[in-house]
């Protein structure tokens, strides 16, 4: 089957003529089936040499591009068939080279087309590398992440505080990678919030479904609790059953690589339908760059970029009911959320300290994260009486990088003077000096009324 691609560069059109690899048998007769000679899938046609369906092409081209080396926990004898074919990619991976897969015609292909393809993946300002750096950096701090078990039976169901304080962690987390972000960090500082807060419940849950990806009757969460979807808090295990149904299976069948999911978390969080934005242009611009990645990562395996698309309204959807479970347990007293997951998930003023002040020590360096050290709570000896938020800029200590813009909460609190609390007889500035515990959390701010 001969394709005419066209490329468009400056005022020029390259025809470029590729050969597909695709041939269909002239044996099979119309309206029949070919089987796919690996998961007996419906085959599409003859892929790097097997008939082969999507699916499967596409996990032979991204095993032999990516390098990939694959363990089977088994007996090297596990079943490939339609329903099972992701369970264990040794095994597939074995069965494509007997069905007489070839790594040449990858490699082939690959060159073909990319002596037509810019070999850049920068679209605009953001970048794959950007992003995967971003990725990593958040899940490389050290005072967020638990140690992780790869044996799942060692793993302890979770509760309801172990559920808060895994999407307390996460928030931060998200809090971490948007810091690595640059385009991010230049966005006026009310975006910055508002954007960090919209869509964080979609975050969770979008986290939540990769690290679930191994497992089929549990959610994995960020602190190595697990919640069964069969579980004793049933309104709990409904959410985990539909992101396991709606977002584990969809993203599993597909094999989502990092540079999907890294692509697909940003289309997520740059979302210009925010309310009360001060510059949606820009951040819708930023999602269309997203879009761009997503499509490039995607390009080489027709309707990859939609089928990851049509997962948006699953996550949304899920998202939308976890908070209304949360909302509900919170408003019948079966749970309490401290002022940050209120205020990240629920839209909720502070009403305690606690989780308030974690916001403003995840945020206050936004362009800096080499040094920051989080604390799960303010010293003992403070009373907090009222919070309310204000906008404001920190003028900061030695330990924080000077001009540092953060979401800031002032306090009318008693304070013992051994934590240096300073009130200046002007009536029309307020000058907060708090002393913590430790150095590094130590912030001046000034606020005019």
């Amino acid at each position: 089957k001969l394709l005419i691609r066209l490329f468009h560069c400056k005022s020029y059109v390259f025809i470029s003529s590729v050969l597909d690899n695709i041939s269909y048998s002239p044996s099979q007769p119309d309206g029949g089936r070919a089987q796919c000679s690996i998961c007996a899938d419906r085959a599409t046609g003859k892929h790097y040499g097997a008939s082969s369906c999507d699916g499967c092409k596409g996990f032979f081209r991204r095993s032999i591009r990516n390098h990939h080396t694959y363990n089977c926990r088994f007996n090297r004898k596990c079943t490939v068939d339609k329903d099972k074919r992701n369970q264990c990619r040794y095994c597939r991976l074995q069965k494509c080279f007997k069905a007489g897969m070839r790594k040449e015609a990858v490699q082939n292909e690959r060159d073909c087309i990319n002596s037509h393809r810019a070999k850049g993946q920068t679209v605009g300002s953001l970048s794959i590398s950007v992003l995967l750096r971003a990725e990593a950096s958040a899940q490389q701090f050290p005072a967020l992440l638990s140690p992780q078990s790869h044996d799942i039976s060692t793993k302890k169901t979770a509760g309801v505080g172990d559920v808060f304080q895994s999407m307390k962690q996460q928030l931060l987390l998200l809090v971490e990678w948007a810091k690595h972000i640059p385009e991010f960090c230049s966005l006026p500082l009310d975006d910055r919030v508002t954007l960090l807060r919209t869509h964080s419940a979609e975050h969770l849950i979008l986290g939540a479904a990769r690290r679930s990806l191994p497992y089929n009757d549990l959610i994995l969460l960020g602190n190595d609790f697990v919640i069964p979807l069969r579980g004793a808090q049933i309104e709990v295990s409904r959410v985990a059953f539909r992101i396991q149904e709606e977002l584990v299976k969809p993203l599993r069948e597909l094999d989502i690589t990092d540079k999907e999911f890294a692509c697909l978390k940003t289309i997520v969080f740059f979302a210009p339908d925010c309310p009360g934005l001060e510059s949606p242009q820009l951040v819708r611009h930023l999602r269309f760059q997203a879009q761009l990645l997503l499509e490039e990562a995607t390009s080489e395996q027709r309707g990859r970029f939609g089928e990851l698309l049509l997962i948006l309204p699953s996550l949304q959807s899920v998202a939308w009911q976890m908070v209304e479970t949360l909302h509900l347990a919170q408003l019948l007293g079966e749970a309490r959320m401290d002022s940050l997951l209120q205020e990240m998930l629920l839209g909720e003023g502070a009403k305690t300290e606690h989780g308030s002040l974690l916001f403003l020590q995840a945020t206050a360096r936004l362009k800096t994260s080499k040094d920051l050290h989080l604390q799960t709570s303010p010293p003992s000896s403070l009373t907090f009486q009222h919070v309310s938020s204000h906008k404001s800029t920190f003028n900061s200590s030695e330990h924080v990088s000077a001009h540092s813009t953060a979401w800031v909460y002032f306090l009318d609190v008693f304070i013992p003077h051994s934590h240096q609390a300073c009130f200046p007889s002007n009536n029309n500035c307020l000058h907060l000096s708090v002393q913590w515990a430790s150095p590094d959390t130590c912030f001046h701010g000034t606020e005019i009324y």
